[in-house]
């Protein structure tokens, strides 16, 4: 069952069941068995780009902008920190000195967790300070247990950094269930029991529309009879001399719509969301 493409969803999955969906139907992986998906989130390019992003990666606006709010919260302190469907842990350099534990249902290397397909962890586990979840949200089947599950295993006044897309293409890993808006995933946070600290907006307005430019340049196409697609061609032309011009310009001149508190009126179009949330004290 496909779920209308990259168009922005409901904050809840459109499907009644999930556990009739394929994903809840996969035997269970073994530590030591690698897939496709595990090898490529692992892989060194896979990682350099979300620590280094280049102008010339069509999703580098959306890669700099994450980077620029999650390092809001690097920290030297000795923290316990799960990341929660870690891939290949891309951002756990931003913790240096913190006890990691990696958790996935995909068998990565040196998981400390793999987990079933509905996310669930262990019953018995350590709580944390905090839990690292960076665009995974979007790939769970059963999002209100995931949070609920974050809520769980937290300390009282342990914290919640979440990401995930709001406008973004299709992109399974190996599901792609839901896209949110900041309206619903505070909510869905609430219901579960979190005070939601911050929102923000991630790649808004012109950043945004430049980010769908850069991915969809090749199907910028019209018959060359025309003048709209002698200028389309032309423009891609321009675009393959130079695939980073782009990026480069709108990086700098949309410099304020990366990283927008959801609060900012005129910021309705936004690729990426974080949310930093708590677990109440008491």
């Amino acid at each position: 069952m496909r779920l209308l493409g990259g168009l922005p969803l409901a904050s809840v999955l459109i499907f009644k069941n999930p556990q009739t969906h394929p994903l809840m139907q996969i035997t269970a992986l073994k530590q030591d068995d690698k897939t496709p998906l595990s090898e490529m989130l692992e892989d060194d390019a896979y990682i350099r780009d979300r620590l280094q992003p280049r102008p010339e990666d069509p999703h580098f606006l959306i890669l700099v902008d994450l980077l620029k709010a999650l390092g809001e919260f690097e920290t030297a302190k000795p923290i316990r920190i799960l990341d929660y469907g870690c891939g290949g842990s891309p951002y756990r350099r931003l913790f240096p000195n913190s006890d990691y534990v990696r958790a996935d249902f995909t068998p990565c290397h040196k998981l400390d967790f793999l987990l079933p397909a509905d996310s669930t962890l262990p019953a018995a586990i350590r709580p944390f300070d905090m839990i690292l979840s960076t665009q995974v949200l979007e790939h769970v089947p059963r999002p209100a247990h995931y949070v609920a599950e974050c809520f769980r295993v937290l300390k009282p006044g342990g914290r919640l950094v979440l990401t995930t897309h709001g406008l973004f293409e299709d992109h399974g890993c190996p599901y792609d269930f839901t896209r949110w808006t900041a309206d619903g995933l505070q909510l869905i946070l609430k219901d579960a029991g979190f005070k939601v600290i911050q929102t923000q907006k991630l790649t808004c307005g012109p950043r945004a529309i430049s980010l769908f430019v850069n991915v969809g340049i090749g199907q910028l196409r019209a018959p060359m009879k025309s003048p709209f697609g002698f200028g389309l061609w032309m423009f891609r032309g321009l675009w393959r001399l130079s695939p980073g011009w782009l990026n480069r310009s709108a990086n700098h001149c949309f410099a304020a719509h990366g990283v927008v508190d959801a609060a900012t009126p005129n910021n309705n179009s936004y690729i990426g969301l974080l949310i930093h949330a708590e677990r109440p004290a008491s």
